[in-house]
């Protein structure tokens, strides 16, 4: 018996991932907090910085096409607002997109 294309296609795929629980998740947070803070000497590579990042952007967007307005960040300054001009900088170079840009989807999608 022979399979369809689409069957063919599935069988090729990867199986998915586990889905993280409130736990998974929780953890991973307190793991990043603590990379973050510098605690115990966890070295974060700059590689995975790269990765979850794009993740995150990923998943931020995902939302946003669902019509969901993410708050990236959360209350109370946290953030400085240096180590947020830094990393949008650097977001945008990657994505080679200038300021202007940014101005002009702002005002169209009204988001602002």
């Amino acid at each position: 018996m022979s399979m369809s294309s689409s069957e063919l296609a599935r069988a090729a795929m990867p199986p998915a991932p586990p889905a993280l629980s409130e736990d998974d998740i929780a953890r991973l947070i307190a793991q990043l907090r603590a990379a973050a803070a510098g605690v115990g000497g966890i070295d974060f590579p700059e590689g995975a910085l790269n990765e979850l990042a794009t993740l995150l952007v990923q998943v931020c967007g995902a939302k946003f096409d669902g019509g969901n307005r993410v708050q990236v960040l959360g209350d109370g300054g946290a953030v400085s607002a240096t180590a947020v001009l830094v990393t949008v900088s650097a977001m945008m170079k990657a994505s080679n997109l200038e300021i202007f840009e940014l101005g002009m989807w702002q005002s169209w999608s009204g988001t602002r």
